[in-house]
């Protein structure tokens, strides 16, 4: 197989956000059904707003490439990486929360 195209290296980072949308969902879910302190409970809530926003803003970007195609491939590739860093993020501070609860 030749090199990876770009819309190929798009769709692994997209593949990607969606994998660690669904694990941070999953681990939030968990820890709503642990007994946890406020100051804990109120993070897990933080966490899964920031979730479910950076799930909005793939939906905008998508929408906003496929009517217009003014967002040019660079742009694109660097909003993934910054939303791909922001649920690896969330991601982390979500197993930390879930040691917390689980101690």
């Amino acid at each position: 197989m030749g090199p990876p195209t770009r819309a190929r290296y798009t769709m692994d980072k997209l593949g990607q956000i969606g994998h660690l949308l669904l694990t941070a969902l999953i681990k939030a879910r968990e820890l709503s059904a642990a007994v946890l302190e406020p100051d804990l409970r109120q993070r897990v809530e933080e966490l899964v707003k920031t979730t479910k926003g950076i799930t909005e803003k793939i939906d905008v970007v998508g929408e906003a490439t496929a009517k217009n195609g003014k967002l040019d491939r660079a742009t694109v590739d660097a909003a993934l990486d910054r939303i791909l860093a922001a649920m690896k993020s969330v991601n982390d501070e979500l197993d930390e929360l879930i040691a917390k609860a689980r101690s």
